[in-house]
């Protein structure tokens, strides 16, 4: 009697066991279609209900870390990481992302008490300025960060990165002909500074002197052919120069190297469209929201492709997926609106309308489809 007992409650245990483990593997699933449709919350709470019903496995609290890594949230991720380890002491993806997240964490509140007492220790060593100085730019201190860069310069006037260093700092707050002149006395001091030509050919864009910022963006992958932004840069620089041809050709070479398909692929598809080349337009745009499906302009500008060839239902549905991922995007109201009124449906048309006029007053969402990349950070790439 005693050993049916027992037979009874072991099998209840794996019976109970085999329920709780099915519902964590399913939670595990549904946070791994979140986490692949970027929405982290959802994937974070979906790992850590599936932990919660005894999915205890190191996968799923590395899981839980790379969503947390997404989302920024460093420390957790740490966490998370560190308990895949301890469950699995050989698991070496985990190990890879606890070095990778813990090397960007914020650096410790006293760095910069570090910093300054080695300057003051040093007051002559134009290095320790220069550290001081990325301290200060990376806390937004800029006007400190400028003096410590310029006393860098008065110590060692040859020093290439403190002139790079202020070129960053002038880009920051948008005095791009400053920018110009910092990085001319970086390359004079380094010609292959390929980061300073890299910056220099975005400041002769934001200036409107396009012919010059080719002719950096040519010099950057000159120096350094593996400088995927230059790539990217260099075909929309061409684009708004109406060089199409050219913008073709950097955008192809920069689709080969580039990470990021999802933007090649949508820039691709705005050079064909000015080409009117349509069919290649439409094709480019859909690999752009296949690669990125968070990305709103590709579906705006499927739209107005739609909208032009009386593709009323299609366009509709361009649209509105631009309006649900971006609920404020005026122009999008606006051709639904139109696209409605060709259907003759005049009550969503003017519905439509009326959002247009309520989304352009108060927010008029603006997409550019020239904006070139974000100019390199230098020494600073957290700021």
């Amino acid at each position: 009697m005693l050993q049916k007992i027992l037979l009874i409650s072991l099998i209840g245990l794996i019976i109970l066991f085999v329920h709780d483990y099915g519902f964590a593997r399913e939670s595990t699933l549904i946070g791994d279609r979140c986490f692949d449709e970027g929405k982290w919350d959802e994937a974070i709470h979906e790992y850590e209900k599936a932990i919660k019903e005894g999915g205890t496995q190191a996968e799923v609290y590395y899981k839980l870390g790379n969503a947390y890594y997404k989302k920024g949230a460093l420390e957790k991720a740490i966490e998370a990481f560190n308990k895949a380890t301890q469950i699995k002491p050989d698991y070496a993806e985990a190990y890879h992302k606890l070095t990778e997240v813990s090397m960007k964490v914020e650096p410790p509140k006293d760095e910069l008490k570090v910093s300054l007492k080695e300057v003051q220790e040093n007051p002559n060593d134009a290095d320790c300025h220069l550290r001081l100085g990325l301290i200060y730019y990376k806390r937004n201190n800029i006007e400190y960060a400028k003096r410590e860069y310029e006393t860098v310069i008065g110590l060692n006037p040859k020093k290439a990165e403190a002139y790079f260093n202020l070129g960053v700092l002038y880009q920051d707050i948008n005095t791009h002909d400053e920018a110009i002149e910092m990085y001319k006395k970086a390359i004079e001091i380094n010609p292959e500074y390929d980061k300073a030509h890299f910056n220099l050919g975005i400041a002769y864009y934001k200036t409107g002197k396009l012919d010059e910022s080719v002719s950096e963006y040519k010099r950057v992958i000159e120096i350094n052919p593996d400088y995927i932004n230059a790539y990217d840069n260099l075909g929309i620089v061409y684009f708004v120069k109406g060089s199409y041809s050219d913008a073709l050709e950097a955008l192809k070479k920069a689709l080969s190297k580039s990470s990021n398909a999802a933007k090649i692929h949508y820039y691709l598809g705005n050079v064909y469209n000015k080409m009117d080349k349509m069919d290649k337009a439409i094709a480019e745009y859909k690999k752009a929201v296949e690669a990125n499906s968070k990305l709103v302009a590709p579906h705006y500008n499927l739209g107005v492709i739609y909208l032009k060839n009386k593709m009323v239902d299609q366009a509709i549905m361009e649209f509105t997926k631009s309006i649900t991922l971006d609920h404020d995007y005026a122009n999008a109201y606006l051709n639904r609106g139109k696209a409605y009124e060709l259907k003759g449906d005049r009550v969503n048309a003017q519905n439509d309308y009326n959002s247009y006029q309520h989304a352009k007053s108060a927010f008029a969402r603006i997409y550019k489809e020239e904006n070139v990349s974000s100019y390199y950070e230098g020494s600073n790439p957290d700021k």
